[in-house]
């Protein structure tokens, strides 16, 4: 069988970007409790949500994580810069009530336009 050579992978458009993500890291409270915290919030937008990748799954591996899931998004530039230390919540009724620690992120080598993100839960 031959290969196609006019193949071209299927882009990703804006309707397909259609899970909300919320961005967040906890702060200590403001009053004389040290065990309080509190959401900051970093950054809104949607998301293109998938299951991890083979090699995704390498890297949650070295983790210990739980359960996972990878992400696209927009590349937001400075408005916003990925951490290990931050938290995501995904508006979707099949994730919901999980709080999702960023495990990797990366440029979308692929599409310049876009952030890859793998999330996971480690307890």
């Amino acid at each position: 069988m031959p290969i196609n050579s006019n193949y071209k992978k299927p882009e990703i458009v804006a309707g397909a970007l259609n899970t909300p993500v919320t961005f967040f890291e906890f702060k200590p409270a403001k009053g004389p409790d040290p065990g309080e915290v509190e959401k900051k919030e970093l950054y809104k937008c949607t998301c293109l949500a998938y299951n991890p990748s083979s090699k995704d799954r390498e890297i949650l591996s070295a983790k210990g994580t739980k359960e996972a899931i990878t992400i696209k998004i927009r590349d937001p530039y400075t408005d916003y810069l990925p951490s290990n230390k931050h938290k995501v919540i995904l508006d979707d009724f099949r994730y919901k009530e999980k709080i999702w620690e960023v495990v990797d992120f990366a440029p979308d080598l692929e599409n310049n336009q876009f952030l890859k993100i793998i999330l996971g839960v480690t307890s």
